[in-house]
């Protein structure tokens, strides 16, 4: 299995019962728990969808709730007149991103590789989503603002295309005039990283007004022949086929970066493959070192090769995974991880990227 089908070549959405081990299972479900969660709409739509709401275990946290609605429409044969529901409704985003996973070949976050690869091989893991933590806050002045939205143009959705058909999905970011910086296991695949992509293309723009309102995006082709980069830093590089929409960012790749434990960072990114968001909470630093940056700032499936700033929006890292201190009989810490962009910067410019 490819993690976009089940057994006997069926469709992830066609399988009874509902195969939670296929990652596109699981992204539909988280998918559908960010956008819907509050319960008196999603009863109305299961009605809608011919599913009695009594045969839904209501009252639970909205991703439990997603996770019994799906299973159940399932085992009634209602699944797919759930999503045509879902799709008819006002969010084109959220339809958008649902036909994508109704393809023959699912759009899926792009696979990590092994837990011990690379930076982070001291860390072992028995999962591999991205994953959010915790709370908290602070004060920031109004500038942090209008910088952020400056910074947050350079900031694409990918849709990566491999040569046997199957897509994923993740996130990157322009660091040159036609360059973009995203991770090595967004653009290459395989468990030695070696296979790149066949096609690879870039949504700027794609994000909500304050009302709610979907934008109109750009989507950028680009070469993907042209993608190089390090398997055991996970940074990749690309460059556009086509010019990137007036006024869209650069982010400096700088060759060193102060961040340490206390510090806080924001990551603009595209979760779950979903319109452009902004993780500014739960965002302290709880470790650095010459190689990875360890924060509590949220991410999601799709954040992969998101930029990672500091309160000034100086780039500190590059968003890849996240990881689980501690061993496995005690009770975990959990900490998304991003590479320093030291060491990015250091391979990228060794490949005459910038």
């Amino acid at each position: 299995m490819n993690g976009t089908t089940g057994q006997h070549g069926a469709h992830f959405l066609d399988r009874v019962p509902f195969d939670w081990s296929l990652p596109a299972s699981r992204e539909l479900r988280d998918l559908l728990s960010s956008v819907h969660f509050r319960e008196e709409p999603v009863i109305a739509l299961a009605q809608q969808a011919g599913i009695p709401p009594a045969s839904v275990r209501w009252g639970q946290p909205m991703a439990a709730v997603w996770h019994d609605l799906i299973g159940t429409a399932r085992n009634q044969d209602k699944l797919r007149a759930l999503l045509d529901q879902i799709m008819a409704g006002p969010d084109a985003a959220l339809a958008g991103r649902v036909g994508e996973l109704l393809r023959a070949q699912p759009v899926v976050e792009a696979p990590e590789p092994p837990a011990d690869a690379g930076t982070w091989r001291h860390f072992h893991d028995p999962d591999a989503a991205e994953r959010r933590i915790f709370r908290t806050g602070s004060y920031l002045d109004v500038s942090f603002l209008r910088r952020g939205m400056e910074l947050s143009t350079a900031v694409a959705r990918l849709l990566v295309t491999f040569p046997d058909g199957r897509q994923y999905h993740g996130t990157g970011f322009r660091i040159g005039e036609d360059m973009l910086l995203t991770n090595h296991h967004v653009l290459f695949d395989g468990s030695d990283g070696a296979r790149p992509a066949a096609a690879v293309e870039a949504w700027f723009g794609y994000e909500r007004d304050l009302g709610g309102r979907d934008l109109a995006h750009v989507r950028v082709p680009c070469a993907a022949e042209s993608a190089v980069g390090d398997a055991a830093y996970d940074w990749a590089v690309v460059r556009v086929a086509a010019p990137v929409p007036d006024g869209t960012a650069v982010v400096e790749l700088p060759a060193t970066t102060d961040v340490a434990p206390g510090d806080r960072v924001y990551i603009v990114q595209h979760p779950h493959g979903g319109v452009k968001k902004l993780a500014a909470h739960h965002n302290v630093v709880r470790h650095a070192d010459d190689d990875v940056v360890q924060y509590w700032t949220d991410t999601d499936g799709g954040s992969s090769g998101s930029p990672v700033f500091d309160e000034r929006w100086r780039l500190v890292a590059l968003h890849h995974r996240w990881v689980r201190i501690g061993a496995l009989t005690e009770p975990p810490e959990y900490r998304n991880q991003g590479i320093r962009i030291d060491r990015v910067a250091e391979g990228v410019r060794r490949a005459g990227r910038v």
